[in-house]
């Protein structure tokens, strides 16, 4: 997971390499740091002096198909609230996402995102549709592209280009006002700046360039400033997957603990960690028929019980 610093510096030099000036002061700074004593012992204080504490956080899920966001105040940080409410879509639909789609003015200026981009261009005259730039499945063109730079171009479905920076950064921007606006409506008091951990979630495919260049989008879209890139965290997609699933499968495991202590039972069956309950004896339906005629399974002169052990059968097998 890229937390924002190490992986900054290091995309920076893909992205931006210094000059041979820049790189002469850098080593000069570095070796005037040497010489003043400054060691590793000291960047733990200076770490934690510099981690700031946030009111909430945000975490976007940047989709090739479609993209939603959610949140959740730093109070109670179980309690994650996802964004349904969308513009556009099907009528008495919640949606937990809205399509990754992005449309342009003729002059390149942000028109709308998601359900209303798509239904507004698709509602233009194809005469006028031709001169608006819409963009839809964006996101892999990054990745696939080989010689990324901060003036790549991605082409709209009209043919025309634009900066690809600005495409993410207009989308990234949409969020940031839908997310704001969203808090200020919960949370009054929340200061807009400086209160929100932004998340961006990325494909675990994509190199280090591509991670840099959605951080340099959301600079560019206002998500945080490039003075405060700890606010913001580019994270994995598996990694957010697998600790969400962690999450969720120890909070079905202590629910299920607190039922049956509530009813004042215990389960019958043990549950392991990988809820798997206990295996039970398989009793064929004809078993079920001979209860339901007064006789148990036991009594059957075809049904025998055997010993459990190692490759023994199950016990009340039929032979």
């Amino acid at each position: 997971m890229d937390t924002g610093i190490t992986g900054t510096s290091q995309s920076l030099w893909h992205l931006h390499p210094p000059s041979p000036a820049r790189r002469q002061g850098m080593g000069s700074r570095a070796r005037k740091a040497s010489d003043t004593g400054s060691s590793s012992k000291n960047l733990p204080e200076a770490r934690s002096q510099q981690t700031a504490s946030f009111a909430v956080v945000v975490a976007i899920d940047f989709g090739t198909t479609s993209s939603g966001y959610a949140f959740s105040f730093s109070s109670d940080p179980e309690a994650i609230h996802m964004m349904r409410k969308w513009e556009g879509g099907d009528p008495g639909v919640a949606n937990q996402k809205t399509p990754t789609s992005l449309l342009l003015t003729p002059d390149g200026a942000f028109h709308s995102f998601g359900y209303t981009a798509r239904d507004y261009y698709h509602d233009l005259d194809p005469e006028e549709a031709r001169e608006w730039l819409y963009f839809e499945k964006f996101k892999m063109k990054i990745h696939s592209t080989s010689d990324l730079t901060m003036s790549t171009e991605l082409e709209a479905l009209n043919g025309k280009k634009a900066p690809a920076l600005e495409v993410f950064a207009h989308a990234l921007r949409f969020f940031r006002q839908h997310a704001v606006q969203e808090l200020k409506e919960q949370c009054p008091s929340l200061p807009e700046r400086d209160a929100i951990r932004w998340v961006i979630t990325v494909p675990a495919i994509w190199k280090q360039p591509a991670k840099q260049f959605m951080r340099e989008a959301a600079y560019r879209a206002g998500l945080v400033s490039p003075e405060s890139p700890e606010q913001l965290l580019i994270a994995l997609e598996p990694e957010a997957a697998s600790i969400y699933c962690r999450k969720l499968r120890l909070h079905q495991l202590i629910d299920l603990s607190c039922k049956a202590a509530a009813n004042g039972l215990a389960p019958e069956h043990p549950i392991d960690s990988s809820f798997r309950q206990g295996e039970r004896p398989r009793q064929p339906r004809e078993w079920e028929r001979e209860r339901e005629k007064g006789s148990s399974p036991a009594s059957h002169p075809e049904v025998r019980q055997q010993p459990r052990g190692k490759g023994a059968e199950d016990p009340g097998v039929p032979v």
